[in-house]
């Protein structure tokens, strides 16, 4: 069984789990998400990591595998990804994030975007500068200090 580290208040209900993985390349910057503006995209325009819904029937892991190679085209092994944390979305009130490390470097040029508006390989500075989502400003602010 997984064990994450709760940051934060978590929801008193959860009626979805989603399953964000934070990946690095070989310099330390982390892989950052640009949300869509399209209508009905939660916090359009904002910044935060690769994810999404777990499914009924699956996983934490096997989502965050999923999401991850359906939003980036990499794909990746569950046995490469590390709980980290959990943490109560800012956006709806009961889901529940999980994130997960992945154990091995992910480099600019093997992503092939499929969701989202752009993605970035943003330093700590670079993170507490851009438009995050307050979840996962929440989660970076803990994870960097």
């Amino acid at each position: 069984m997984d064990i994450f580290e709760p940051i934060g208040p978590q929801p008193t209900v959860v009626n979805e789990t989603a399953a964000a993985v934070l990946a690095r390349d070989s310099r330390g910057r982390v892989l950052c998400q640009l949300r869509d503006s399209f209508e009905g995209v939660a916090a359009p325009g904002q910044w935060c990591l690769f994810g999404g819904q777990v499914e009924a029937g699956e996983s934490l892991r096997a989502g965050a595998v999923r999401e991850f190679e359906e939003e980036t085209g990499l794909r990746i092994d569950e046995s490469d990804l590390r709980p980290l944390a959990q943490i109560g979305s800012t956006v709806k009130s009961d889901w529940n994030i999980c994130i997960f490390a992945l154990t091995t470097p992910v480099e600019p040029a093997q992503v092939r975007l499929g969701e989202g508006a752009g993605f970035a390989f943003l330093t700590a500075a670079q993170i507490r500068k851009f438009d995050m989502i307050e979840t996962y400003q929440r989660f970076f602010d803990r994870f960097f200090d």
